[in-house]
């Protein structure tokens, strides 16, 4: 199997190769040129059992016997229950998948430990380095640094923008100490850093420093992602004989996107429901047919503060039925901020798979309440997104209800603590950050391959 570009570059790769790439070539994302046969087997077992098969199915051939299996159980030994995320009833058809039981307590941890064995490894194998670049509104940052601290062959490059991400988030970026990573806090929003980080990979630098993407650009983490929508699918049917919807909050359109592949791959998946903030930017377009960002609000639920998501782009690709000439002109209108509109057709086969809702803060921290009150559970004001857009869209969600629960409710106490007058314990083996210094650098947007050079050096 190989990978072309969404926007039609003459790039046809392995799966091997898009380990240490960020976009393609004239700016695309990679997908794959058709998809793979299923496998029943892909319900069935391990969280690190079932990734190994996702990737051996996508083209894991391409890469040497063993690697990918030896690399994934190895990072899955650092999680506390390494089978997977726990799957939580909470009352009649609804459940929570726990994805915030990882190293860094969110959701990315999922893919990024093990992708990070996956990098190292290959590397290793054809002695090599790189530079992992990684544009972040909070979680991928973190989970980031934390899978790439300290590795020899790898450099970690972390942006996240000014004010844009919480304090407990920041400091798990800014206080290992390694030597090989380097957070950079961004004078802009998300968007102004994914779009430095895209425009880095097609700089004269790229080849120098072995640029590769870590957050959803790459689709080797998308579907790391999808291994463990296929196990929960899987859980859930045999334990109730019924499909799953999947409410998942919702940036750049990456966790979302992965559960779409596990749907496709045949796992027992109705609705896909897009939770989103004030920045609402995906629920517009549902609303109207229009992809078109505005300006980003600063919100309790930082991580999805994002007017522009760049995974859409694989889907839409989909939805023109793989036009590339079509991604390529909307895409170009989208980045230019005039904006795309979806046809009939487009947004009918969107809604087939899709819904959308928008929390605003008052009604997540309400959620918040409501679920502490109901359940004894606390959540994350990502997650009460997902419970609220669960709860509004309840009659339109036959079957069986999966909340993405993204995020520990201890990365954002505040917000926390605002709504229901507790703060969330800190897990131990993370509260010594609060006592380390921070470091990192502040940069304009255009100043961020500086700042690596005078870090890294181009002679290095």
């Amino acid at each position: 199997m190989n990978y072309i570009s969404t926007r039609g570059g003459g790039e046809s790769l392995p799966l091997s190769a898009l380990l240490t790439r960020g976009t393609a070539e004239d700016g695309g994302l990679f997908v794959p040129q058709q998809w793979p046969d299923a496998d029943i087997g892909l319900l069935q077992g391990e969280y690190a059992d079932i990734a190994t098969r996702v990737l051996q199915i996508f083209g894991g051939d391409s890469l040497p016997d063993g690697l990918i299996e030896n690399a994934i159980h190895t990072a899955m030994e650092k999680f506390a229950a390494p089978v997977g995320p726990s799957v939580t009833p909470l009352g009649d058809s609804m459940w929570c998948m726990e994805l915030m039981n990882g190293p860094t307590l969110a959701f990315k941890d999922f893919a990024l430990a093990p992708l990070a064995e996956i990098i190292d490894s290959k590397l290793l194998s054809e002695n090599k380095k790189a530079t992992v670049l990684c544009a972040t509104s909070g979680d991928t940052g973190a989970a980031t640094v934390s899978a790439f601290a300290e590795r020899e062959r790898i450099n970690a490059v972390v942006l996240f923008p000014d004010g844009g991400v919480s304090e407990f988030q920041r400091r798990q970026m800014t206080t290992t100490g390694a030597g090989n990573v380097l957070p950079l806090c961004v004078k802009g929003d998300f968007d102004d850093c994914q779009r430095t980080v895209k425009k880095l990979y097609q700089t004269e630098a790229a080849a120098h420093y072995g640029y590769t993407a870590v957050n959803s650009i790459n689709i080797v983490r998308i579907l790391l992602q999808t291994a463990y929508y296929l196990r929960t699918s899987g859980l859930i049917q045999r334990e109730t004989g019924e499909y799953s919807n999947y409410v998942v909050p919702t940036g750049n359109f990456g966790n979302v996107y992965a559960a779409y592949i596990a749907k496709q791959l045949g796992a027992p998946i109705g609705k896909l429901v897009i939770s989103s903030n004030d920045n609402d930017v995906l629920p517009r377009l549902f609303d109207s047919g229009r992809m078109q960002g505005k300006t980003t609000i600063k919100t309790i639920s930082p991580s999805m503060d994002i007017q522009v998501s760049s995974n859409f782009e694989r889907l839409l690709w989909h939805l023109k039925q793989r036009n590339t000439d079509a991604v390529d002109a909307a895409q170009k209108a989208l980045e230019s901020a005039d904006g795309y509109s979806l046809n009939d057709v487009e947004l009918k086969t969107l809604s087939d798979d899709f819904l959308a809702h928008r929390c605003h803060e008052s009604d997540a921290l309400d959620t918040i309440r409501q679920v502490w009150q109901q359940h004894q559970k606390i959540i994350c004001p990502h997650t009460a997104t997902a419970f609220h857009a669960a709860n509004a869209l309840s009659e339109s969600l036959d079957g069986q209800t999966v909340i993405a629960e993204t995020a520990h409710p201890a990365k954002f106490a505040d917000a926390v603590e605002r709504a229901i007058g507790v703060t969330p314990e800190i897990p131990s083996h993370v509260q010594s950050q609060f006592s380390k210094q921070e470091s990192y650098v502040s940069v304009q947007p255009e100043d961020v391959q500086s700042a690596i050079d005078e870090r890294f050096g181009r002679s290095n």
